[in-house]
């Protein structure tokens, strides 16, 4: 995959998610632009009417879908998109697969899991993320305690993200190694 195929899919990835996997354009300049600020409102369009043009997002009523044929794969942690990489991207090639309706494309992304499934992964992130809390207290010399308290004060300024990301995201501003936060992530 070349290197602006592999922008795009981490840039799809991080755009759609499975649980909402159509979103509006207006929705998604808003997300590029205002809430993961990698674009400005003018290059968020830019980006989009490009990605429309190449087919590797797909229009479909008032909602987008990233191309079903499109292998996403998730960014590192504190990746961004490269604006050039993205705008000098080929058409993505529909001939080796034909374009599937909207409820196919729904049908894809949606896969259910069990519940056991479901459990069995938020205890794998709680303890994911109590790793990372020993770690980031250990390294950086704070108290377990006074971790959580950062990276909930975090968490309410930012919104609505998970408190792993803002253990890591504290775990930046004290100088810490990502590539070892990386590890403890996808252990």
């Amino acid at each position: 995959m070349s290197d602006s195929n592999t922008e795009i899919s981490k840039l799809l990835f991080s755009s759609f998610s499975p649980q909402f996997p159509k979103i509006s354009k207006t929705d998604i300049v808003r997300l590029w632009s205002l809430e993961l600020q990698w674009f400005n409102p003018n290059d968020a369009n830019l980006v989009l009417s490009h990605l429309l043009d190449m087919n590797w997002i797909i229009e479909s009523g008032d909602f987008l879908y990233p191309n079903s044929n499109v292998n996403l794969s998730p960014p590192i942690l504190g990746w961004q998109p490269i604006l050039r990489d993205i705008l000098h991207s080929s058409v993505y090639d529909l001939k080796s697969a034909p374009i599937q309706d909207e409820t196919d494309i729904i049908t894809v992304k949606q896969k259910k899991q069990d519940s056991h499934d479901s459990d069995n992964e938020l205890k794998s992130v709680e303890d994911k993320t109590n790793i990372l809390i020993n770690y980031v207290s250990k390294k950086s010399g704070l108290t377990n305690r006074e971790v959580v308290r950062r990276s909930q004060r975090k968490r309410k300024a930012l919104g609505p993200v998970t408190l792993w990301l803002c253990v890591s995201l504290l775990a930046r501003e004290q100088g810490l190694d990502m590539e070892k936060i990386n590890q403890i992530l996808e252990k």
